[in-house]
């Protein structure tokens, strides 16, 4: 059945990632074609975007998209007739901003337009509770002369930048081949603020992308929504990970109330979510479109020491 899409990769033992790649290799042998083949594309480009930060919520949620540019020409005109017809002007697609009749009526298009994109969401979500992922809350030793820039960033800041790009590389690592260029985009949130803030996340993207790539990729670049051309472009296709990202946050807090028999039920559909939350969650569970949909959730085990890892994905449902 293995389709051979996902490379060996090095990854620390005992540690989240080893585990995440262990699943990774599990699915491109077990389901066919349950990852995309990026092989032919010159250019992959990846978004990723957040929730579940505010206070009340139980996970933070990381989601990330990686597609190819061969791609994106359907993609993209199938996206600015959805802007034609929904909108009466510019305004930003996002989870949080769904509360008017625009958006609404543009949510499903939208995501309709994003099937065909070649590639993955990848969306993990950590339990506030967990220890971290990495030996410290602080994943740089600042005392290192050469790290001096980071000193300014808030501990939990520096955390959130260095785990989404420890996914991307993983991701890069798995996925890429050889010689790609890769454009990399997240929102203008903490970790992007401003064009030092972005220089500097750069300055990660290529240390900790390293870490696991075993061959060499061509030509990265890393960005914001500003880079985006006037059309929404860049914020469209970031508003695809942040969609899912803002489902998936909502639908651990509300499932947080559930019996602990149905705890490690992903729902497709209920009455206590709202009608987005509904809505995107549905859409993520048709595994037959090229881009594919996989989540993980990551708690900590009994004993609070370590991290236990749910994962779903919507292969063989009949099964």
């Amino acid at each position: 059945m293995s389709t051979g899409r996902w490379n060996s990769i090095p990854a620390e033992s005992r540690t989240v990632i080893e585990l995440f790649t262990e699943e990774f290799a599990r699915l491109d042998k077990t389901y066919e074609n349950s990852l995309p083949d990026l092989s032919k594309s010159s250019t992959l480009l990846m978004g990723a975007d957040y929730s579940g930060e505010g206070r009340d919520s139980p996970y933070l949620v990381y989601s990330l998209i990686l597609t190819s540019m061969e791609s994106w020409a359907a993609w993209e005109q199938t996206r600015l007739q959805v802007r034609q017809e929904h909108f009466s002007d510019s305004r930003r697609m996002s989870f949080k901003r769904l509360g008017d009749g625009q958006r609404q009526r543009a949510l499903l298009p939208i995501l309709t337009a994003a099937n065909s994109l070649t590639g993955l969401v990848f969306t993990v979500a950590i339990n506030r509770h967990c220890p971290s992922v990495f030996q410290s809350r602080v994943p740089l030793d600042l005392r290192n002369p050469q790290f001096a820039a980071y000193r300014k960033w808030k501990p939990h800041v520096l955390e959130k930048a260095f785990f989404v790009l420890h996914l991307s590389g993983l991701l890069l690592a798995g996925l890429a081949n050889p010689g790609q260029d890769v454009l990399w985009f997240t929102d203008e949130d903490a970790i992007a603020a401003n064009d030092q803030r972005v220089c500097e996340l750069t300055q990660l993207f290529v240390w900790v992308t390293s870490l696991y790539l075993t061959f060499s990729l061509g030509h990265c670049r890393c960005g914001t929504s500003r880079c985006d051309n006037g059309t929404r472009q860049i914020e469209d296709f970031l508003a695809i990970p942040d969609l899912v990202a803002g489902a998936l946050a909502e639908q651990l807090a509300v499932r947080g109330a559930d019996p602990p028999e149905l705890s490690g039920v992903f729902w497709m559909h209920r009455g206590d979510f709202s009608e987005k939350t509904n809505r995107i969650t549905w859409w993520f569970s048709d595994a037959s479109q090229p881009l594919r949909r996989l989540v993980c959730v990551v708690d900590s085990t009994k004993d609070g020491s370590g991290h236990s890892v749910s994962w779903y994905h919507f292969h063989d449902q009949e099964e």
